[in-house]
């Protein structure tokens, strides 16, 4: 029997209308589509996003556990590898959908590593999608880097204070993770001068999206939660107005 193909695609940070073609395309002729969901969560964002694309697919949801304990996370994806390569050596098209980018601070990057031990490596196929950085900046007509500039991505550290010299040497720096350390950022671009060049994004491309540039008004408001923070050092012509 012929072996089929797997691909991982990325969906982008909620929009329907921000799928690529090529990811339109691939899930409407899948045989097989798996869906990954948080064990802390009822309903997959994933699926929702693709509902109006995927009507008679067969459609498996994944369940992963909210933990740090590495040995259990490595079960899970063990075991995901495997129902995936069980589809694919059957013969079928199999899609794996996951939120953004699949190359950008994804989980989908473990379920990969994994794959690469069980499928041959022509068979595996990974689809980029927007970031939600990328949808943010562009939302807010927001430039992310012009000429030679330099730009960092990166999860916020633990110790905040590290961010200083990040944001010094880089022209844009895209903060990742911002949770609960909104507050501690918003006192250190304060202190640096900076809170005028940041734009501050959450839920980018779904229902509840949020977006401002003034930025100062959000400590104390938990707003960090699926968030996505820029700064830019260039010309304040640039950057969002207030």
């Amino acid at each position: 029997m012929k072996t089929g193909n797997f691909y991982g695609i990325g969906l982008g940070p909620g929009d329907p209308e921000l799928l690529t073609l090529k990811a339109l395309r691939t899930i409407q002729r899948a045989d097989c589509i798996f869906i990954p969901r948080s064990d802390t969560k009822e309903d997959s964002l994933a699926l929702e996003i693709v509902t109006g694309y995927i009507q008679g697919k067969t459609v498996r949801e994944q369940i992963y556990p909210m933990t740090k304990d590495k040995s259990v996370l490595n079960a899970a994806w063990v075991r995901a590898a495997k129902e995936i390569h069980t589809e694919v050596a059957a013969g079928h098209e199999v899609v794996y959908l996951t939120l953004g980018d699949p190359m950008t601070f994804s989980t989908y990057i473990y379920l990969l590593r994994h794959l690469g031990e069980l499928l041959p490596s022509d068979t595996i196929h990974t689809i980029p999608g927007i970031t939600s950085y990328n949808a943010a900046a562009s939302a807010a007509n927001y430039p992310l880097l012009t000429g030679d500039e330099k730009m960092a991505v990166i999860p916020v550290p633990a110790n905040t204070e590290n961010l200083r010299p990040i944001l010094e040497m880089f022209d844009t720096v895209v903060m990742m993770k911002v949770a609960k350390k909104l507050d501690e950022i918003i006192q250190l671009l304060e202190e640096m001068n900076l809170l005028e060049n940041a734009l501050f994004a959450s839920y980018i491309g779904q229902k509840n999206a949020y977006l401002t540039a003034d930025i100062l008004p959000l400590k104390g408001t938990g707003k960090g939660y699926m968030s996505v923070l820029i700064v830019r050092r260039g010309r304040k012509e640039d950057s969002l107005q207030k």
